[in-house]
């Protein structure tokens, strides 16, 4: 299907990130968080960027009403806090993690130098913002031009693991956070998963969702 393409377009594995990751594992130093540790908060200035050697971390900002809403999730194997670096700005969101995780930080100093001395650093570092750059504004346009169902769907395939006959999504985020992420309430969110179960398009527990024929789930919903 299409959009099982261009999701695997956007995450497919891009050979210039290995110049990234190999100045990551010689330079930078690895950190255990435990499941809710903040990695950085809001207003930090920022002394590091990171790899998520394994875990799952949320990028998120706060409201005015003092609710933390979820803009990005970051998996195992992505690169995030670096556009700060670069920028000289202070934390404008907080990472915090959904897991237990492993990360590997890279000293800002020794990022910026990378990026102003070595060529292919600054390469890499480039095809990572354009990722960054498609994957958002494949993000506002779902937003804008989807239905919730739609969106709920598009945002679980992200988070899942594709097997020949079945999509297993673990899903640490509670219907409030998920609801934050796509655009609609908390009640829409579970009131749509509990449509898809009755229907036998899903099953799901409280933190794992089973999707049945992933391929022709956008059909099917």
């Amino acid at each position: 299907m299409d959009q099982l393409n261009e999701l695997a377009d956007l995450q497919e594995k891009d050979p210039s990130k290995e110049v990234m990751l190999d100045a990551f594992h010689r330079h930078g130093v690895l950190r255990v968080y435990k499941k809710n540790e903040f990695v950085f908060q809001e207003n930090d200035m920022p002394n590091g960027a990171f790899y998520v050697e394994s875990g799952l971390i949320k990028i998120s900002q706060s409201s005015e009403e003092g609710q933390g809403i979820t803009l990005f999730l970051r998996y195992e194997g992505e690169i995030f806090g670096n556009a700060e670096i670069l920028t000289n700005l202070p934390r404008k969101r907080y990472a915090r993690c959904l897991v237990d995780s492993q990360i590997m930080m890279l000293d800002g100093r020794k990022f910026n130098e990378l990026a102003r001395e070595n060529a292919d650093f600054s390469y890499a570092l480039a095809v990572l913002g354009a990722r960054r750059l498609l994957q958002t504004q494949k993000m506002v346009e779902t937003l804008i031009c989807r239905p919730v169902a739609w969106r709920l769907a598009w945002f679980l395939m992200q988070l899942g693991k594709l097997t020949d006959v079945q999509l297993e999504v673990q899903v640490p985020l509670s219907h409030e956070e998920i609801s934050y992420v796509i655009g609609c309430s908390r009640q829409t969110v579970t009131e749509t998963l509990n449509k898809w179960r009755d229907k036998g398009l899903i099953d799901y527990a409280k933190k794992k969702i089973v999707i049945y024929r992933p391929t022709h789930f956008f059909a099917d919903i």
